[in-house]
């Protein structure tokens, strides 16, 4: 056999072997509504096997929107800010015999100016997105395996500054650089990781930035929509499963080799070259 018959035979054999979606077991945080939600919709209609979690009870009639579609999804209550990740990683992987793959969405911080934020403020976030992601990758990467992806959902304000969004800015953007540093030492093992950097999306979060947005500048709510649509290149605001079907490609056998990326998706919106 030839040099490249041999290549294109490995090629063929590895592509075959790697996890295919429809294999893929998903532990997805804050998942009851919005982005979340539309991750664990998109992940599960493509055929992955997802354990959604959310601090509030309404994950349960979150999840029996997707079951009554005939997906494969299972909830759970789950607080970010005061619950072990240990526990929930274990009841994940007990439900699925497994998990491979983690997708860490957050709940909204807090939108105020640096001087308005107290430490009470600072502590419930920090607890949220540094405490429970490390404790959430630790957990998930003793048994995650290779192939395994790990997906960290953040915001275009690790990418650019925004007056109000000093918790977001500031706590997300060590979400990414974390990532970053777990993909040089979890990528030796096989795993991704891997953050999404979003921009304007039509969720209940948008509509309280455009409410706020329209308090401080005296205008209408209407308004400040039509200028947060002027300022994006493609000319509309993002819709959430945009987002999911972006989660769901990283979870694919053809992004094994994204690896280290905090990728934009936010219509152009950030100006930031890199």
């Amino acid at each position: 056999m030839s040099i490249e018959k041999r290549i294109l035979r490995k090629a063929i054999c590895d592509t075959m072997n790697q996890k295919k979606l429809s294999q893929r077991k998903v532990l997805i945080t804050a998942a009851s509504s919005g982005i979340g939600f539309a991750i664990a919709s998109v992940l599960a209609e493509n055929g992955a096997t997802v354990f959604m979690t959310s601090g509030s009870s309404r994950i349960e009639a979150s999840a029996d929107v997707l079951r009554k579609r005939g997906f494969r999804v299972q909830p759970s209550v789950y607080n970010m800010v005061t619950d072990a990740p240990a526990s929930v990683v274990g009841k994940a992987s007990e439900a699925m015999c497994g998990i491979d793959t983690l997708v860490v969405n957050y709940g909204d911080p807090a939108l105020a100016p640096f001087m308005d934020l107290k430490d009470g403020d600072w502590d419930r976030y920090i607890s949220m997105f540094i405490r429970t992601t490390i404790g959430l990758v630790r957990e998930t990467a003793k048994i995650i395996g290779s192939e395994g992806r790990i997906i960290f959902i953040t915001s275009m304000t690790t990418r650019e500054a925004y007056e109000g969004f000093a918790i977001s800015g500031s706590l997300r953007a060590a979400v990414v650089n974390l990532g970053k540093i777990l993909s040089l030492e979890l990528g030796r093992n096989g795993i991704t990781v891997n953050s999404i950097s979003q921009g304007y999306f039509l969720t209940e979060r948008l509509n309280a930035v455009m409410e706020r947005n329209a308090g401080l500048n005296r205008t209408s709510i209407e308004e400040e929509k039509r200028k947060i649509i002027s300022s994006i290149p493609v000319g509309r605001i993002g819709e959430p499963d945009e987002i999911g079907h972006l989660v769901s490609f990283l979870c694919s056998p053809e992004a094994s080799y994204i690896n280290g990326a905090n990728i934009p998706i936010d219509g152009g919106l950030t100006r930031y070259p890199y």
